[in-house]
């Protein structure tokens, strides 16, 4: 179902609206669309504050951790008051406050193998904003069962990292990673987040709103030392054994 705009939503969108490749259609689109974002942090954060601000209709919003004093560093969304709190709640009620068009779920749990389809369910789009965490890989598998987007970002000292895995249409997150990521470094440059997230929220702009993905198959890397982009292709793993079973038996 395609939700149409309300006139104050026509002038609150009016910027990117009147974008040729845009207009009202992508718009609505994107009204009408449901995001499954694990992650509140650095990155989460930012993702979810474009995406409601750009208009997605609604955004669940998975984390169980809290709020600490370094958090602050790299997000604009909690304040000191905030410290020893769940992510996800202050989110929830901060997120609320930014666009009363869009609905936002926080839930403070951990993503598993147990409530990761419950999670997903009505979802057109899944965003993975923690890959240091197990949810990847279920959301993978949810991607892998249900041919949806999956979205991931990494960031770390000066670099960071952003692709689109869509099986069916390219490599699942198993064909890159076919073992869970080790935990990375502490050390992390405030922005980066916010640069990654929101090339990452443009992405998840672009296939919610029709255009198309452009990092299915491409890992864009930013390093932050020498200020430059570059990219990676990705391809499916034929031997991959969470994606291909699926493929090969329809």
């Amino acid at each position: 179902m395609v939700y149409l705009l309300s006139p104050a939503e026509v002038t609150r969108y009016s910027q990117q609206i009147a974008l040729p490749e845009w207009g009202r259609e992508a718009q609505q689109k994107v009204k009408s669309s449901r995001v499954l974002l694990a992650g509140a942090g650095g990155l989460g954060s930012v993702i979810a504050l474009h995406l409601l601000a750009a208009g997605v209709g609604a955004l669940r919003l998975v984390d169980r951790t809290r709020i600490s004093l370094p958090d602050l560093n790299s997000t604009f969304l909690y304040r000191e008051r905030d410290l020893g709190r769940i992510k996800s709640a202050i989110a929830e009620r901060r997120l609320k406050e930014l666009n009363p068009f869009g609905t936002i779920e926080g839930l403070g749990k951990a993503i598993s193998e147990h409530n990761v389809n419950r999670l997903a369910s009505g979802c057109h789009l899944l965003i993975n904003a923690m890959p240091e965490e197990p949810a990847g890989d279920f959301l993978n598998l949810v991607a892998v069962k249900h041919c949806l987007p999956l979205l991931t970002a990494w960031v770390g000292e000066m670099d960071g990292q952003v692709t689109t895995f869509w099986p069916g249409k390219g490599p699942c997150l198993a064909c890159y990673l076919p073992e869970a990521p080790v935990a990375g470094t502490s050390a992390l440059m405030g922005p980066l987040p916010g640069i990654l997230g929101g090339l990452l929220s443009l992405e998840a702009l672009r296939i919610l709103g029709g255009l198309g993905p452009a990092l299915v198959g491409r890992l864009l890397i930013f390093q932050g030392r020498r200020f430059s982009f570059q990219e990676k292709f990705l391809k499916e793993n034929p031997d991959c054994p969470v994606c291909r079973p699926r493929q090969t038996h329809g």
